[in-house]
Order: C-alpha cells, then sequence, then structure tokens
C-alpha cells in the first residue's frame, strides 16, 4: 500500500517529480481532502462554461472578489505602484480592477487546459523558426517564461508543434498537486518539480525542451537583487545555472488573451544571450525581457504575488 493511502497529510517543499506514478486519486480519499475534491469539481464545471457567460461570471467575481480580498488588492496595488508610477492614482486603480478581472478570467481558461484538453481555444504562434533553430543544434532548450496570464492554455496548445517538459511549482495540497500533474501530462511530454534540479538538467542534457518560469520571489539565498520595473528585486540565477550546467539554449516565449476573449497569442524570439558568464548580467537579462513583454499588457501578469517580499538588507517591507 502506498504511504499516502497510509498518510494523507499536506506536504511542503516536495522535491520528487514522479507524482504520477507514485499516486492515484484512490490515495486521496480522506476527509481531510473532500474540499478540495469539490473544488476540482468546480473547475470541470468552470471548463464547460460558454465563452460569454465565462467572461460575464469572471467580471462579476472580479468586482466582488476586488472588495472583499483586501489582502490581494493591497499587494496589486503595491505592485502596480511600484511599477507604473507614471500613472496617477485613478489608472492605477483601474489597472487593478482590471488585474483582478484577468486573474479570475485566467482560472478558467486555465480549467479549459486542464479539464478539456482538447479545448477549441484558438492559438496563434509566431516566431516557431527560432525554437525550431535552436533545437536543431541539438542542444536542449529553457523556453523561458513568466507568470503571464495564459501560462498552461498556451502550454496546452503549443505541444501541436514542439514536444514540451514543464517545470512548476508544486501545490503544498498533495490532492490539488496530484490533480493538475496529471492534467499537464496530459498535453506535456512530462513535468518536473521546480526543486528536481537533476530531473530539469537530465532533460536538458538529453535535449528536451523544457518550459520555466523564473519571475517569482525565491527568497534571499539564490537570488541577486538586479532591477525589475526599476524596483530592486530578488532573482534567481537558476536560469543561468540551469543554461550552464545543461549546456542549453535559452529562448523567451511570452503569451496574452486577445482583448475579445476569443483566443490567445503567443511569441517565440530569438535566443537571449545567457549564460554570459556573468549571473547578475543574466538576471538583468531576464527582468529586462520580462518588463517588455508585461508592458504590452500589464492586467494579465500575475500582479497578485508578492513579488518584492524580500528586500535587499535594511529595508523595511512594502507590503506593510
Amino acid at each position: 500500500m502506498r504511504e499516502a493511502s497510509i498518510k494523507p497529510i499536506r506536504r511542503k517543499n516536495q522535491k520528487n517529480s514522479q507524482v504520477t506514478e507514485r499516486y492515484r486519486f484512490r490515495d486521496f480519499l480522506a476527509p481531510v481532502f473532500w474540499p478540495t475534491w469539490l473544488a476540482i469539481a468546480g473547475l470541470y464545471l468552470m471548463a464547460w462554461l460558454p465563452l460569454r457567460l465565462r467572461l460575464l461570471v469572471s467580471r462579476c467575481l472580479a468586482g466582488l472578489l476586488y472588495r472583499l480580498v483586501a489582502s490581494r488588492r493591497k499587494i496589486a496595488h503595491t505592485n502596480i505602484r511600484l511599477c507604473f508610477p507614471e500613472l496617477d492614482a485613478q489608472a492605477q486603480r483601474r489597472l487593478v480592477g482590471e488585474v483582478f478581472y484577468s486573474n479570475i478570467l485566467n482560472y478558467f481558461e486555465t480549467a479549459l487546459a486542464w479539464c478539456r484538453p482538447n479545448h477549441s481555444m484558438p492559438l496563434e504562434l509566431n516566431g516557431l523558426e527560432h525554437l525550431h533553430r535552436a533545437q536543431s543544434t541539438g542542444r536542449g532548450v529553457v523556453l523561458l517564461s513568466g507568470h503571464f496570464g495564459p501560462i498552461d492554455i498556451v502550454g496546452s496548445k503549443i505541444v501541436d508543434h514542439v514536444d514540451l517538459t514543464f517545470v512548476y511549482r508544486k501545490d503544498d495540497n498533495p490532492l490539488f498537486n496530484y490533480f493538475t500533474t496529471r492534467a499537464r501530462e496530459r498535453y506535456c511530454t512530462a513535468t518536473l518539480a521546480h526543486k528536481d534540479i537533476k530531473g530539469i538538467l537530465r532533460a536538458l542534457k538529453g535535449g528536451a525542451t523544457v518550459w520555466y518560469a523564473p519571475d517569482q520571489d525565491y527568497g534571499r539565498e539564490a537570488s541577486v537583487f538586479v532591477p525589475f520595473f526599476g524596483v530592486p528585486t530578488a532573482t534567481i540565477t537558476m536560469t543561468s545555472k540551469l543554461a550552464k550546467a545543461g549546456n542549453a539554449v535559452v529562448v523567451p516565449i511570452s503569451g496574452y488573451r486577445r482583448a475579445d476573449g476569443r483566443g490567445f497569442v503567443a511569441s517565440i524570439e530569438a535566443p537571449l544571450d545567457i549564460p554570459s558568464g556573468d549571473e547578475v548580467v543574466d538576471a538583468r537579462t531576464v527582468n529586462a525581457w520580462l518588463e517588455r513583454r508585461i508592458a504590452e499588457h500589464p492586467e494579465q501578469y500575475l500582479w497578485l504575488h508578492k513579488r518584492f517580499k524580500t528586500r535587499p538588507e535594511g529595508e523595511p517591507s512594502v507590503y506593510n
């Protein structure tokens, strides 16, 4: 009997990537997981809503949550104020409102990717030749992305053109982590936990294309402080390390939702000069690229995350 059947606890900092090999849904039948089962059922319902209803429900929920979830509203306002000081207070408030709407809508779109892998939402893919050129070298590819809104749904469509290994941050809830991993593996070649560095390097050395998004706050230990929208920001140096140790090409990809909500656009660009031999320079390169792409559709970025939580020594928290 598997350990999960005996002790279905919530585990943090899981490094093992073999989630779908070790567990099955029947391992998560204990009452502690019943609320998660309801949430998963809700995702399946969301995935089958017609587009117009999806947009309407997202707009209504965004307005409601903007008023009710004060903590996330404060985080988003702080992030927008720091990154877009050129906007007046009214414009910043409007942008935060659109951030809430876009993030709620993204839950519906992610439900499509996870629960309806053969969904019909169209994707316009530009720059595929850059990826093919990098792959033709025989080296692995770090497909560098960020937490743009439609990450999963773009990923579920891009696999029509390329085999993709997806690196993700594991959820602390073992059932939800198993559900999302299993869902992603329906359209990806493989999934790897972001702490599974050996697994990621093994994939890159084998010539795999690995989707990797380093734009979250992972603390001080693995980071350097470089500007992000003019703010000194803890930025991990793992992109450089993976490219160097895995002998990989770093190819950036970004994506956004069309204004009418009826499809998505993804753009692959020429490789970045990473590794340059200087991890601080590489971190600046990553952030500068992210800034350019986020600025094109700022409302679709994950501003609800405490991107500036880790501060340089002696600086107070920006979220107080």
